[in-house]
């Protein structure tokens, strides 16, 4: 038997080595050549989610007394809302159409009264009650739909360090909240259990060692002309520098292109790449790689939208079956990626280029 305090200095430990962690990763952000990659908007929801980590550790960490008053109060704020900078994060790292900017008022308006629900919850009252067990609540929401979503387009991932690291998220993030959010909610004093508290610490570190690895050999694989690349998206493919074997390949998938094969509905990767006589990852590597393309969709929605927009110029069919034409499922799905690439909806669009070419 392990005694108690052997447990609490190896907890202490733990606890202080993830936060470590932590300061050396905020460190990281606002680096200067790392900076010049990012927005400050983009290196805050990072920074805040740290700072509730941090705030998580400390809260819960195995020493008395332990924090109280608007200490205490402050803490608890930082920790339950670590699941929305978590979700925000998520998304921010692994959805490439995530604009935060770009959301509707109403959901902006949302994300403010969370704000204000929190700073209610925590500062004002000091937490407890039915409104700190809403509060598990809404983070078991955030967090099931934050797994579900990354889970969910992973195999669209043409990245092949981000598909690893989502690997990594939805196992840590699952043990770490889902358990923490269960036992919370079972009302249990099992959240006070010096083994369970010293698993959580535990899993906290294993995801920022984690995290750091994943941007350490992030890193190392930069080459260093491809950093400042402006244009993720060229306008001619890069073959040049492919080996042979991937220059077979290469000319598969240009061939593909000129085709219009990506006008096939419910085309994935996998049949593409069973089209092509090829595994799934060197696919993956070409497109991404050589074409600049993260996400399979973002691929073949950039051909589709230009095979719509001449078809919207130069036809007269119905929007619907312009959409179904080019592979699409739906008129809603090809609106919106149609709004995302073009910057207006198809109806606009052909309406606009209709009167320009129209003879005064």
């Amino acid at each position: 038997m392990i005694e108690t305090s052997v447990i609490s200095h190896i907890d202490f430990f733990i606890r202080y080595a993830c936060i470590g962690q932590l300061l050396l990763l905020v460190a990281y952000l606002f680096y200067k050549p790392y900076r010049s990659q990012s927005t400050f908007r983009a290196q805050i929801i990072p920074l805040m989610l740290a700072l509730g980590v941090a705030a998580y550790l400390l809260l819960t960490a195995p020493y008395s007394p332990r924090p109280q008053g608007f200490i205490r109060s402050i803490l608890l704020m930082f920790t339950h809302t670590m699941p929305v900078f978590l979700w925000l994060y998520g998304k921010q790292l692994f959805d490439d159409e995530f604009n935060l900017q770009r959301w509707p008022i109403f959901g902006k308006a949302a994300l403010v009264l969370l704000a204000c629900f929190y700073i209610y919850v925590f500062l004002i009252r000091g937490g407890g009650g039915y409104l700190q067990m809403a509060s598990h609540v809404i983070a078991l929401v955030f967090i099931v739909h934050l797994l579900a979503s990354v889970m969910l387009t992973w195999r669209n991932d043409l990245v092949e360090q981000r598909r690893v690291a989502r690997f990594w998220f939805v196992l840590l993030v699952g043990l770490f909240f889902l358990m923490l959010d269960l036992v919370e909610l079972s009302n249990t004093r099992l959240n006070r259990h010096q083994i369970f508290m010293l698993m959580n610490a535990s899993i906290c570190l294993i995801g920022t060692s984690v995290t750091a690895g994943l941007i350490f050999f992030h890193e190392l694989s930069i080459k260093p002309e491809s950093v400042f690349i402006s244009d993720p998206i060229p306008e001619a493919p890069r073959y040049s520098r492919l080996i042979p074997q991937e220059n077979a390949l290469a000319k598969k998938l240009h061939s593909f292109i000129e085709d219009e094969g990506y006008l096939q509905p419910d085309l994935t990767i996998s049949k593409l790449a069973e089209q092509l006589e090829c595994p799934d990852h060197h696919l993956r590597k070409l497109i991404n790689q050589s074409l600049g393309y993260t996400n399979f969709n973002a691929f073949l929605n950039h051909y589709r939208i230009e095979a719509a927009s001449k078809r919207l110029v130069e036809t007269s069919l119905p929007v619907l079956t312009i959409a179904l034409d080019i592979g699409f499922g739906s008129i809603a799905s090809f609106n919106r990626a149609f709004k995302d690439i073009v910057g207006t909806t198809p109806t606009v669009y052909r309406t606009t280029a209709q009167q320009s070419n129209s003879p005064e």
